[in-house]
């Protein structure tokens, strides 16, 4: 047992990027330590090798993760890894607030419904609440992606974002799908207008014959990554008039929980 656990360890620490791993660990250092480190400073902290400590404070200093004083010649964390940290704290905060709200959501429809955020050419779930009320809901979780291209918490990313970023997202997405481009751009070009018109773009098997969708964008105020809101529902669950009232009831909570400075907006 002992042998096989070894081996599994060796098989994780293999898929591990080393330089990645080196170049992190170095900067935890910072983190119970002085404000400014030498490179000596960090070698001692890390047991790497002072010329690997020396390319990678380098690297990580033309990088924006650290800030290298010709006067100490010492280094300390820089704003990039500051901000790193700030999203991810921003996510999180948004997260906790929008969770009742989509669960209630869930609920009330017997649907599933999430939070995305871009992620190159997908739609990364960083929350996904069920139905309690029925067992027929898709088979999503957090982490979970979907594509871009035509879903419609795809589209509702891309209305997030500001005119040049999705034009350049619109590229990226067509040198992506290629041959199915001249499909699936008619179909974001559909969404785009739809949010434009009513707040929330529809999907009726678009993405799989068996499902149909709803999504609006969603920009709390003070974050600053594009996100979406969106349900899912198995074909024949919900009626179309049902199904606009729930988009409704999407663009209803992005703009509550967007006008709330401090995104602490109560469950009613």
């Amino acid at each position: 047992m002992v042998v096989k656990a070894s081996r599994a360890e060796d098989r994780k620490a293999a898929s591990v990027s080393p330089a990645l791993s080196r170049g992190l660990h170095l900067l935890s250092v910072f983190a119970d330590a002085p404000v400014w480190l030498s490179n000596s400073d960090i070698a001692g902290r890390t047991d790497l090798p002072a010329a690997t400590v020396a390319r990678l404070t380098k690297s990580l200093t033309q990088m924006g993760f650290l800030h290298y004083s010709g006067s100490r010649r010492r280094f300390r964390l820089a704003p990039g890894v500051v901000r790193l940290g700030y999203g991810a704290k921003s996510e999180t905060q948004v997260i906790e607030v929008i969770r009742p709200h989509l669960q209630k959501i869930a609920d009330r429809f017997g649907v599933h419904a999430a939070l995305a955020v871009l992620d190159g050419v997908e739609a990364l779930h960083l929350e996904v609440c069920h139905s309690s009320a029925t067992l027929v809901t898709l088979r999503l979780e957090a982490g979970s992606r979907v594509p871009l291209a035509g879903t419609p918490i795809g589209h509702a990313l891309l209305a997030a974002l500001e005119p040049a970023r999705r034009e350049s997202c619109l590229g990226d997405l067509e040198c992506h799908h290629a041959a199915e481009w001249n499909v699936l751009s008619p179909q974001i070009e559909r969404g785009l207008v739809e949010i434009a018109g009513s707040g929330f773009t529809l999907s009726l098997g678009g993405w799989h014959p068996d499902v149909h969708g709803v999504a609006v964008p969603f920009k709390p105020s003070d974050q600053a990554a594009a996100m979406s809101l969106g349900c899912g529902v198995p074909k024949g669950q919900l009626p179309l008039p049902r199904l606009k009232e729930l988009g409704g009831e999407l663009v209803k909570l992005s703009a509550l929980v967007s006008s709330s400075r401090e995104n602490s907006v109560p469950v009613q």
